[in-house]
């Protein structure tokens, strides 16, 4: 970890977009990226969701760089951002979902589609799991295909986003959405499913 002072400049020369701002981007990144990791892990308590926070932490400090007051402690500005965005994360309603539904995996399969679609039967009249799989196969079929393959290979194959990202060869901001949208689609699909006569 370099020194507030040198991360200051760094964070200077990034703000003014100057000759060598990606360098000192570059640097800054190395020299604090280990630093926020672990903020952001402490918050949100999984590997592969404190490395989607360090990349859009990053992204935003890349971006913002100029708000950057040069008389506060740049240190401190950037575990800010960080602690804000994974915050954020999870507060998403969509994340949560996806991370309890990769817990349920683990620890529980049977249980985890009732965990991550909270459906609720009546008492009496209980829908089977026969029919609750026919309409999970159906609903993934009807995704688009870069939606089936990122969910399939993630809750499948236990594949984190940044595994995803380097398999697939795309960005992991991409990878992100892909399954937020397909788990949004998902669930939408079983819901619509639920509500139809049996």
């Amino acid at each position: 970890m370099l020194d507030d002072p040198t991360i200051k400049r760094l964070l200077l020369t990034v703000a003014a977009r100057q000759p060598g701002a990606a360098e000192a981007f570059e640097q800054l990144y190395r020299a604090c990226a280990p630093l926020l990791l672990g903020v952001a892990q402490r918050i949100v308590r999984r590997r592969e969701l404190a490395e989607e926070v360090l990349h859009d932490a990053f992204a935003k400090i890349w971006r913002t760089a100029e708000s950057f007051d040069p008389l506060g402690a740049p240190t401190g500005w950037m575990v800010a951002i960080v602690r804000n965005r994974a915050l954020d994360l999870m507060e998403s309603h969509d994340v949560a979902r996806v991370d309890s539904y990769h817990d349920a995996l683990d620890e529980d399969p049977e249980g985890a589609l009732d965990r991550l679609f909270d459906w609720s039967a009546p008492a009496d009249d209980a829908v089977d799991r026969d029919r609750i799989g026919r309409w999970l196969r159906d609903c993934l079929a009807e995704l688009a295909a870069v939606e089936r393959q990122t969910l399939v290979l993630a809750y499948s194959q236990g594949l984190s986003h940044g595994e995803l990202a380097a398999h697939l060869h795309k960005p992991l901001g991409t990878i992100k959405t892909w399954i937020r949208r397909g788990m949004a689609n998902l669930r939408e699909c079983v819901e619509a499913c639920m509500g139809q006569p049996r």
